[in-house]
């Protein structure tokens, strides 16, 4: 394998591993107030809107669709896990609300 190849392998790699785990390292063993604990609490709550919102609207081939089993299996799912607050069922009406909406449309 060219070495250039894996030095760009090993680079990416300590460059992933070390953006998870500074914040690890940075903030261990020590109280946060204020903004900086109302930031590092809502991080996972906007990567995660930042990973699934894209998903609900962009098709397969980049178009937009306004009704797609994505978006409207999310929609319902959302709607159930306000109203039931058990992960597991949500999961699994998530799972088959999408099969049922990929056959419909």
């Amino acid at each position: 394998m060219n070495p250039d190849i894996i030095l760009i392998i090993l680079v990416m790699a300590a460059a992933t591993y070390g953006a998870r785990a500074l914040p690890f390292l940075l903030f261990r063993n020590k109280q946060m107030r204020g903004f900086v604990k109302s930031f590092v609490e809502l991080v996972p709550v906007a990567l995660l809107a930042a990973l699934v919102i894209p998903e609900l609207f962009i098709t397969a081939d980049n178009g937009l669709e306004l009704i797609n089993p994505f978006l409207l299996d999310g929609i319902s799912t959302f709607l159930l896990a306000r109203k039931l607050p058990n992960l597991f069922v949500c999961v699994l009406f998530g799972m088959i609300a999408y099969w049922g909406f990929a056959k419909i449309i």
